[in-house]
Formats: C-alpha cells, sequence, structure tokens
C-alpha cells in the first residue's frame, strides 16, 4: 500500500515517514508478511530487514544530519515486528532539556518517551514531513 508517508516498499518491509509524530525524518521500518519475531523471518526477508535499515539510517543521515539516531524495535500496539527510527536533533535535544532534568550521555530512552508526549511543541509543519518524504524518495531514485 504506497501512501504519502511511504518512502521505499520491499516485498517483505516498507520505510515510511512516522503517520503521528511531527519529526522530520522519524521513520518506521514495518514488516509486511507478518513476522512476529526476527527468526521467524525467512533468509531472503532478513536481508530485506537489513536493507531496509541501512537504507532509512542513510536516509536519515544524509537529510536531517542528527547528533543521534535511536532504532528501536517495538511490538506492543502491532505485535508484528517494526522498528522505530529516531533522528536526535539538536533542536530536540533542547527542547527536552528545557523541561528535563538530564546530562551527558543522556537517556535516549526518557527522550524517546518526551518525544511521544510533546512531539507538536517542536513545531515542525506538514510541509516539512512532506518535504523529507520527497527529499528521500528522490535520493533513492538517484541512486
Amino acid at each position: 500500500m504506497a501512501d504519502s508517508f511511504t518512502i521505499w516498499t520491499s516485498k517483505s518491509f516498507r520505510i515510511a515517514h512516522a503517520y503521528s509524530y511531527r519529526l522530520p525524518g522519524y521513520l518506521f521500518v514495518e514488516n509486511l508478511v507478518d513476522a512476529r519475531s526476527l527468526n521467524s523471518l525467512s533468509p531472503e526477508a532478513s536481508g530485506e530487514l537489513g536493507d531496509a535499515l541501512a537504507l532509512a539510517e542513510r536516509l536519515i543521515h544524509k537529510i536531517i544530519h542528527p547528533e543521534r539516531l535511536y532504532i528501536l524495535k517495538f511490538g506492543e500496539s502491532d505485535d508484528r515486528i517494526h522498528f522505530h527510527l529516531i533522528p536526535r536533533t539538536r533542536k530536540l535535544l533542547d527542547a527536552y532539556l528545557a523541561t528535563e532534568t538530564d546530562e551527558p550521555p543522556y537517556n535516549g530512552a526518557r527522550i524517546t518517551a518526551w518525544l511521544w508526549k510533546n512531539a507538536d511543541q517542536l513545531g515542525h509543519s506538514t510541509e516539512e514531513i512532506d518535504a523529507f518524504v520527497k527529499t528521500a524518495k528522490a535520493e533513492i531514485a538517484a541512486s
């Protein structure tokens, strides 16, 4: 299923921009084969997962230039394995530190939890998300 958030699709995985978090470069790597664990993936799907994660990471670094990149595997709201790739930019860190007490090395889990509650406070627009998706697709087409 292609939509305005989808950036790349293989037989087993899709890279899409996050649907509900307004942070340019917040990507999902979603499985399309209903795998519930990594060991349930076929060798082909495992290879596609590696390709998808590497591509998503490359796109985020090339377009956003984050200070850090968090990659998280979940299975709570959707028990199929999927990954969140979250660019921890200076803007995100500054917004987090404006309301929370933390010191280097920063706690990525706490920053992520804060982001999920406060993403709209960062002030990113739909146009910025659309621009990221468009740039990412162009980057893939050019490579």
